[in-house]
C-alpha cells in the first residue's frame, strides 16, 4: 500500500493514475465534515481483503488542513501514530510530494477554490505538512519527492522503487 500526500496541484492524482496503470486499487479520500470518527475510518481500510491499495489522501491530510483551515483536527497525535503504526504493519509507505508556492498556483488558476487556499494558506500548510512528515518518519517509511525539479516520468520512476523495495 502507498499514500500519496502533499498539497493540491502537487501531482497526487497523477502518480496515484500511474499506479493505477501499474496494477494498484485506487482509494480516494474526500474530507467528510460530518464525520468525526476519522479513526475508524482509517483502520477500516486495513480490513480490506487486497491491499494493493494506493491511497489519494489519508489521514496524514487530516493532521494537516485539520489545524490550518480549521484551527483542530479529528484526530488525536496518538491516533495519529497508532494509524501509522497499523498502515506500517501492513506494508504501506507515504510518498510526500512538494512543491513551491507558485508552481502550485500556476498548475491550480483553473480551480478556483484550490487557487485561492494554495495563494493565503500555503506557507501555514507547507509548513504543517513538513513537521508532520518529519513525525511520521519516526513510525512509517516516507519518501519525498520535489514535483518542480523533476518530471513526471522521473517521479513515477523514483516513487516505482519505493514498491520494489
Amino acid at each position: 500500500m502507498i499514500i500519496i500526500e502533499g498539497l493540491d496541484g502537487v501531482g497526487k492524482t497523477t502518480l496515484v493514475n500511474y499506479f493505477v496503470t501499474e496494477g494498484m486499487k485506487k482509494h480516494h479520500f474526500d474530507y467528510d465534515v460530518n464525520n468525526m470518527d476519522l479513526f475508524s475510518k482509517y483502520m477500516r481500510i486495513l480490513q480490506e481483503e487486497n491491499l494493493n491499495l494506493v491511497l489519494d489522501r489519508s489521514f496524514i491530510s487530516e493532521m494537516v488542513y485539520g489545524p490550518v483551515l480549521r484551527e483542530k483536527s479529528k484526530l488525536a497525535l496518538e491516533q495519529y501514530k497508532q494509524l501509522l503504526l497499523a498502515y506500517k504493519e501492513n506494508g504501506a509507505s507515504i510518498i510526500y510530494l512538494n512543491a513551491p508556492q507558485e508552481v502550485l498556483l500556476e498548475r491550480r488558476k483553473a480551480e478556483p477554490k484550490d487557487f485561492e487556499m494554495i495563494l493565503n494558506h500555503y506557507d501555514e500548510l507547507h509548513n504543517q505538512y513538513n513537521a508532520i512528515i518529519d513525525y511520521s518518519k519516526e513510525y512509517i517509511n516516507v519518501m519525498t519527492i520535489d514535483t518542480n525539479i523533476m518530471n513526471e516520468q522521473d517521479v513515477q520512476e523514483k516513487a516505482k522503487r519505493l514498491i520494489l523495495k
